[in-house]
């Protein structure tokens, strides 16, 4: 089959001959394909017409800034003693707890959280007995209320039961790790 250029039709057989991608589509679908896409392809290809333009004010898109990561902290110790700083902790102790920070921008202000659980199965306080929430000081420590470990009705039990103290950031955005000490009860 002889192709004729676009060029040598007049401006009426070009319109005829000229068909859009969703008519050739159709047409290739319907007839099978090689030989309708072999009569309707064109015989050249022009380049594509860019229009380049300037857009309107309302339509320009603003810069924009790629976030920044903002230098996180990080506990670097947590402690539980009893009233004699030593870490045997009995059944009618008071328990000193405290958590030291290190931060990249400042160690004072930064909010943590200490939570006590107590792990005696049966016992009607097991689970959560416990939350503080409190700042850093300048050293990047957070000294809670001591904990009474007599305050707990019925009384716990030396020997069968732990407490356990978990330490975390209260803003995640201050640092992500945590620390915690597990304590049997002597």
């Amino acid at each position: 089959m002889k192709c004729q250029a676009s060029k040598d039709l007049s401006p009426q057989a070009y319109q005829a001959r000229t068909i859009s991608r969703r008519q050739l589509l159709k047409a290739l679908i319907a007839s099978g394909g090689a030989v309708t896409a072999a009569t309707l392809l064109p015989c050249e290809w022009r380049t594509p017409v860019v229009e380049v333009g300037v857009l309107p004010a309302h339509a320009q898109v603003s810069p924009t800034t790629t976030p920044t990561t903002v230098p996180r902290g990080a506990i670097i110790g947590c402690y539980t003693l009893n009233a004699n700083g030593s870490g045997n902790i009995g059944a009618s102790d008071t328990s000193q707890t405290y958590a030291a920070i290190t931060h990249p921008v400042n160690r004072q202000g930064v909010m943590l959280r200490r939570t006590i659980t107590l792990d005696q199965g049966g016992h009607p306080m097991d689970g959560v007995v416990s939350t503080d929430i409190g700042p850093t000081d300048s050293q990047g420590e957070y000294h809670p209320p001591d904990f009474d470990l007599r305050t707990l009705s019925p009384p716990i039990s030396a020997g069968q039961d732990r407490i356990t103290v978990l330490w975390e950031f209260f803003d995640p955005n201050d640092g992500t790790n945590d620390c915690e000490n597990g304590i049997d009860i002597v």
